[in-house]
């Protein structure tokens, strides 16, 4: 059987690539050059698609994409300036336009991709934690923030009924799980079906004992979805090329697309990007709620979450909703 390379495996796309995105002349207000910076998740596997196929073409010479490794890198680069699209979690997103960083959230891309992982069959429920050690990363964000949201919700103190140990990053996190330093882990993809994969390799025992998505939708009453993470933007970007903004939108739509469709051709193409088996990335296509929806339709669920977090944190998102201005939408 022939292995496609991941260029290669987007050779098929040519002629309906071009038609839907490429072919177009560079308008004389282009930009030679456009850098997406993502996060480094499955869904950037989208981004990496409309990079690879061109989709920018009427209106960048050359696209490029970059993932960033830590929300404080990602933070850092958007106040710099140097980030002017970039993968972020919402409410992150939020709190920075709340504190004056003249940013917007573009569009929500994954509706939730956030498991607990056990060596063992003893948690099947939110309860079944009381009394357990649980490790994961990125205390303060996105993964931390959820999880502890879950456990209040479900009746659980997060600071006296179970001990939660923070590491840096869910390769962290997973090193430990794998290692049998802890037999519970709170993992977002790719991390989750990574461990799988390993633990399979390794004779290991692992299991998704919680999708966090799903037992959040069941303690706030509503559907098992949170917008979770999507693309912001910078101000000065809407404002000075909003046909770009657009563009790169429109691009993410029809980019999901391919990437549900062709999970295998998907995988090797995230691969480099990702840093990540192909494998790895095509067995985590089906768990993270790919949909991308703008900021603007997307508003309703948005707000809840937001009002969610503010109940642990007022200063979660920067003390309040973002104003109108924050939602962008086509």
């Amino acid at each position: 059987m022939t292995i496609l390379t991941r260029r290669q495996a987007l050779a098929g796309l040519a002629a309906t690539g071009a038609l839907a995105f490429g072919g177009r002349p560079l308008s004389a207000q282009s930009l030679d050059q456009f850098t997406i910076n993502a996060m480094p998740a499955t869904p950037s596997v989208v981004v990496a698609h409309l990079v690879e196929n061109n989709a920018l073409s009427a209106h960048v010479a050359k696209a490029t994409l970059k993932v960033w490794r830590t929300p404080d890198q990602m933070r850092a680069g958007v106040l710099s300036g140097d980030m002017k699209v970039f993968g972020t979690p919402s409410y992150s997103c939020a709190n920075m336009m709340n504190r004056g960083v003249p940013v917007r959230l573009m569009n929500i891309m994954t509706w939730g991709l956030l498991y607990l992982m056990t060596r063992g069959p003893e948690i099947r429920s939110v309860s079944d934690l009381a009394g357990k050690d649980v490790v994961l990363a990125f205390r303060n964000d996105a993964p931390d923030l959820i999880f502890r949201l879950v456990l209040r919700r479900a009746g659980l103190d997060p600071e006296k009924d179970l001990k939660l140990h923070y590491v840096g990053t869910p390769t962290e996190a997973s090193q430990l799980f794998l290692a049998g330093k802890t037999e519970i882990a709170v993992l977002p993809e790719p991390a989750s079906s990574a461990v799988i994969l390993r633990g399979m390799q390794a004779g290991i025992s692992v299991e998704r004992a919680i999708d966090l998505t799903e037992a959040y939708g069941k303690l706030t009453g509503r559907a098992p979805r949170i917008a979770q993470a999507g693309l912001g933007v910078s101000e000065d970007l809407v404002q000075s090329r909003p046909e770009l903004v657009k563009a790169i939108h429109e691009a993410c739509v029809a980019s999901a697309r391919w990437v549900l469709n062709n999970p295998a051709s998907a995988g090797r193409l995230g691969a480099d990007y990702l840093d990540l088996q192909p494998a790895i990335i095509e067995r985590s296509l089906p768990w993270f709620r790919l949909n991308i929806t703008s900021a603007a339709e997307a508003r309703p669920e948005l707000e809840a979450y937001f009002n969610d977090l503010m109940e642990m944190s007022p200063d979660i998102v920067g003390g309040r909703l973002p104003d109108d201005r924050f939602y962008w939408g086509a």
